[in-house]
């Protein structure tokens, strides 16, 4: 029998009830799932940036030496006061890494990312929405940020988030003990990513519109939401970290993502479901809750502020925009006997197709996860660095560099961790990578990296090309 004959033989018999009912109901939002976790799953090599080998150097440290407090791995934040507020995270993709090597972290990272989004249909379809409007929906997170693919702390935040978001929904629609196991989850969140933030000030907000009904329970919930922040071995400590990250970053000038957002190629579709909100809110906003008719435009401005805060709003659209499609183009008539049964024989075989597909995917040779990622290069790094040289690395690749190559920690001359660097220092690295002045801070550098040959040509000259392909440029000096 064919694999695909397979799952069509599945009878009903075979079958409990439950499970025929969800694969007949939830058809669409199955084949929209399970097909779009088949194609990221192929090409998974792709998933892993910069911020990946950030997360694993950090989840070594925290492995071999406890809770960082002083930087000793680069040469510009040496003896700066390191607050690793996502530690948890950090620790966490290096011991599935050390387990299972690229190929169980870039699976979990997969698994956390689609649980958000099945956890997002689910609270959408517990809420009432049809399975239509909720498959259409779906991947309204993906389309509008596909960068949450992408393998990096945040990939641990978001089920975080839909589970609270969908949780603070849910209460405000019919109060439930439930909505206490926000404040468990707050609590970890505050251990994995900064954007605990938000998911604090969400709960707040719900608080505030409980006490209107029932004081205690309101007042509680907006009280606990905020001490939630500081359940960290860093303990209030974090006030600081939070505080550089909403108001005194310096990285708005510098970096894209940190950046208000501005309608162009890479934003349209935020700024265009940014308008279907609002407009759906106008003329259907009774169709959600109280909760989330404040919530929604407050994480749109959220997003404009700052476009990596764009994925919450895409997030969030994920549960309460189905109720929304739903008010608009009313529900869909109930399935005929016939539909039911080609609706489960569908479901099956995608699902088993997606099976297949993904146990293919990651049974491929371990040098296939990092087949973007020139090993040779590192090695190149180390040769020319020698036990004593210092290596100045791009921001790429700076951090692969101290994974690969673990003996060029505190011989680095930075990596992505900017929060540890001065505003004059991340304002003249700026300037050196992008304009090419300030050319005296590479003086005490035996070793230089670029990403690309126009980056590299300026140095060229005296110096000694060790390793060259198409995304990793080594000079010696």
């Amino acid at each position: 029998m064919s694999a695909v004959g397979l799952p069509l033989a599945v009878g009903r018999a075979r079958l409990p009830a439950a499970v025929r009912r969800f694969l007949e109901q939830e058809c669409f939002v199955v084949l929209v799932l399970a097909s779009t976790l088949a194609f990221v799953a192929y090409a998974v090599p792709t998933l892993l940036v910069q911020d990946t080998w950030l997360a694993l150097v950090d989840g070594r440290f925290v492995a071999e030496h406890g809770i960082p407090r002083i930087d000793d791995l680069t040469v510009m934040a040496h003896g700066a006061r390191w607050v690793d507020q996502q530690w948890l995270a950090h620790l966490t993709l290096y011991e599935l890494t050390r387990v299972g090597g690229l190929r169980l972290t870039l699976a979990s990272g997969l698994g956390f990312t689609f649980l958000a989004l099945v956890l997002g249909a689910g609270f959408a379809r517990r809420a009432g929405a049809s399975a239509r409007s909720v498959a259409l929906v779906a991947l309204l997170p993906l389309c509008v940020t596909p960068w949450l693919l992408q393998l990096r702390t945040q990939t641990l935040a978001l089920p975080l988030f839909v589970a609270v978001y969908g949780l603070l929904a849910a209460d405000s629609r019919r109060p439930s003990l439930r909505v206490w196991l926000v404040l468990p989850l707050l609590m970890l969140w505050a251990n994995l990513h900064g954007s605990v933030l938000l998911g604090a000030l969400l709960v707040s907000c719900h608080g505030l519109f409980v006490a209107r009904r029932n004081t205690l329970r309101g007042l509680l919930l907006a009280a606990a939401a905020p001490a939630t922040l500081v359940a960290s071995p860093y303990g209030f400590a974090l006030v600081g970290y939070y505080r550089w990250m909403l108001i005194g970053s310096p990285l708005r000038k510098y970096v894209t993502e940190w950046q208000p957002a501005t309608l162009g190629v890479g934003t349209a579709l935020f700024f265009l479901t940014a308008l279907a909100i609002v407009f759906a809110l106008g003329r259907h906003g009774r169709a959600l809750s109280i909760f989330e008719r404040a919530s929604l435009p407050l994480l749109l401005v959220a997003g404009l502020a700052s476009l990596r805060n764009s994925a919450w709003l895409a997030l969030a659209g994920a549960v309460s925009g189905p109720l929304l499609l739903d008010a608009a183009l009313g529900h869909g008539r109930a399935l005929p006997e016939a539909a039911r049964v080609i609706n489960r024989r569908l479901s099956t075989s995608v699902i088993a197709l997606t099976v297949a597909v993904i146990a293919a995917s990651f049974a491929r040779p371990a040098s296939f996860f990092e087949s973007k990622w020139p090993v040779a290069g590192a090695q190149a790094v180390a040769t020319a660095a020698g036990p004593h040289g210092l290596v100045l690395a791009d921001d790429v690749h700076s951090d692969w560099l101290l994974w690969k190559e673990p003996q060029l920690a505190g011989r680095l001359g930075y990596d992505v961790r900017f929060e540890l660097l001065t505003p004059a220092r991340i304002s003249t690295l700026w300037a050196f990578r992008k304009q090419g002045t300030h050319r005296g801070l590479a003086a005490p550098y035996r070793v230089l990296t670029f990403g690309s040959a126009r980056q590299a040509a300026p140095w060229r000259h005296g110096s000694h090309v060790t390793f060259e392909d198409s995304g990793l440029i080594v000079l010696s000096r």
